[in-house]
């Protein structure tokens, strides 16, 4: 089984899942659609406007710092990586 705990701790791992979370709802609201138990459609322009406000929101948490690579602890870069002359 997963660890749950463990995965929500990694911001790059979440992000993913948001993101694969809302393809899921799209999905089914077009089935549900499809089955004739909604009415509700998603337009192609709506579509492109929660992309949009998706893609703003993560683009300003990746620029605060809050994506950060998952290979090191917290959100610096390791002692290593920053003594680098040359990217390894």
């Amino acid at each position: 089984m997963f660890n749950w705990g463990v995965r929500f701790k990694n911001k790059a791992w979440v992000i993913a899942f948001i993101s694969q979370l809302m393809i899921v709802a799209q999905i089914v609201l077009e089935g549900f659609n499809m089955l004739g138990w909604t009415t509700f459609r998603l337009t192609e322009e709506l579509q492109n406007e929660v992309l949009m406000l998706v893609n703003s929101i993560f683009m300003v948490l990746a620029m605060l710092g809050f994506i950060q690579d998952p290979t090191t602890k917290g959100y610096r870069d390791s002692k290593r990586a920053m003594e680098y002359k040359d990217p390894n």
